[in-house]
């Protein structure tokens, strides 16, 4: 039976508090939600491409010496994936080769993988969430502010 510790609505934008987190992670392995989760972001981000384009993508920046160190590559990883709503950088100066996330620096929009570019594609996004909350749902009661 899920539990029904409430939290409060700012729980949806603020971290959880650590107690709360290792809670709810422990329960979530003890019922094997956490390799369903990665079993379907995996496939979906297969599915679409995405892992392709981001292989080839890393191998382009250590093969052109833009990155030679794992974490180089991971740094220029989660710098170019900061991209604010609208598609542009978020924050951001200077890039190599114009590109940030997949956006070339004349576009306002990132690329997708369909463009090759590393943007995760929305339906891996819709998946990922629907499987989370499908998967909390068996730990915790769920309540959202505004839905019945």
């Amino acid at each position: 039976m899920p539990s029904t510790t409430p939290l409060p609505s700012t729980a949806a934008t603020a971290p959880l508090p650590p107690l709360i987190q290792n809670a709810l992670y422990s329960a979530l392995m003890t019922s094997r939600s956490i390799p369903t989760i990665q079993a379907t972001l995996t496939h979906e981000l297969q599915a679409s491409g995405w892992t392709t384009n981001l292989r080839a993508y890393i191998q382009q920046l250590l093969r052109s010496g833009e990155c030679a160190t794992y974490n180089e590559v991971m740094a220029r990883l989660m710098e170019e994936t900061r991209v604010q709503k609208s598609g542009r950088e978020n924050g951001v100066n200077g890039h190599a080769n114009g590109v940030v996330n997949g956006v070339d620096g004349n576009a306002e929009r990132p690329r997708s993988v369909e463009e090759g570019g590393i943007l995760i594609p929305e339906r891996a996004v819709r998946e990922g969430v629907r499987v989370v909350r499908r998967e909390l749902e068996k730990v915790v009661e769920v309540a959202v502010e505004g839905e019945s």
